[in-house]
């Protein structure tokens, strides 16, 4: 295991992996897609890349390279966004799965960074249930963020994307990426939920790309997300990577029933 403030990444050579020889290892998946007028495309693969790194210094991980797109369908017709279909997506888990497998790795965190990569769910649970050496935790590090300093809540408005939380995030991770004139909400239909995106796309709801409030996103409020993100994400993996180490089966017993 490599020390905890060192990082088993892609700076590092073949004989420095085979040395360290880890069971452990991160792949954090994010999306190439619009932010809207004030983030960049790559917002997502900032954010997750930044948790990925984290994660595997604490963990003593191998950090493998974030995988940087992702499927993006929902923001169809904004120019520079990448989008794989969902059965791509799912194989190129299945083939990064089978070689780190084979090269003894028997965990594998895979971290998630968009909220629109549902493809990685069957691919994981698929893999898991067969019950070979490698087992994948699949976490989206959004989910472990505390959000009751967001002003948006309070104020009845839905923060889905480049909105008040991912614009604070970024500002404390990366301010140098994030442009002036941040967009409020300004969405064209009321009562939008999130399963409507497999019938309309972001472009319906919102034109302008963010389906949030950026103007009230402030850099206070995205390092308070950061840490708690931080706390409550290991917290979460730890707890789960106990669990494995009690049983790495997943059904009643492992096998079909004959």
């Amino acid at each position: 295991m490599p020390k905890r403030n060192s990082l088993l990444d892609g700076t590092r050579t073949s004989p420095q992996w085979r040395k360290a020889r880890p069971k452990l290892c991160v792949l954090p998946v994010g999306a190439f897609e619009q932010h809207s007028s004030h983030l960049p495309l790559a917002t997502d693969n900032v954010q997750v890349d930044y948790f990925g790194q984290f994660v595997a210094r604490e963990l003593g991980a191998a950090l493998l390279p974030t995988l940087n797109y992702g499927t993006s369908l929902e923001h169809t017709g904004f120019r520079g966004t990448i989008s794989l279909r969902p059965e791509t997506l799912m194989q190129v888990i299945r083939d990064i799965a089978g070689e780190v497998e084979r090269q003894g790795f028997t965990t594998m965190i895979l971290l998630n960074g968009h909220g629109g990569n549902f493809a990685l769910l069957p691919a994981v649970r698929d893999i898991n249930r067969l019950d070979g050496r490698l087992k994948i935790l699949l976490v989206s590090w959004y989910t472990s963020q505390d959000e009751r300093g967001l002003e948006s809540g309070a104020q009845g408005k839905p923060d889905i994307h480049a909105g008040e939380g991912e614009t604070s995030v970024m500002l404390a991770l990366r301010p140098d990426l994030v442009r002036p004139g941040r967009p409020g909400l300004k969405p064209s239909v009321k009562g939008f939920q999130q399963p409507d995106l497999t019938t309309f796309g972001v472009g319906f709801i919102a034109p302008n790309g963010a389906y949030g409030d950026s103007s009230l996103a402030s850099r206070e409020k995205g390092e308070k997300l950061v840490l708690s993100v931080k706390r409550n994400l290991m917290k979460h993996i730890r707890q789960r990577l106990e669990w494995l180490g009690t049983s790495r089966i997943y059904g009643r017993s492992g096998r079909a029933e004959k």
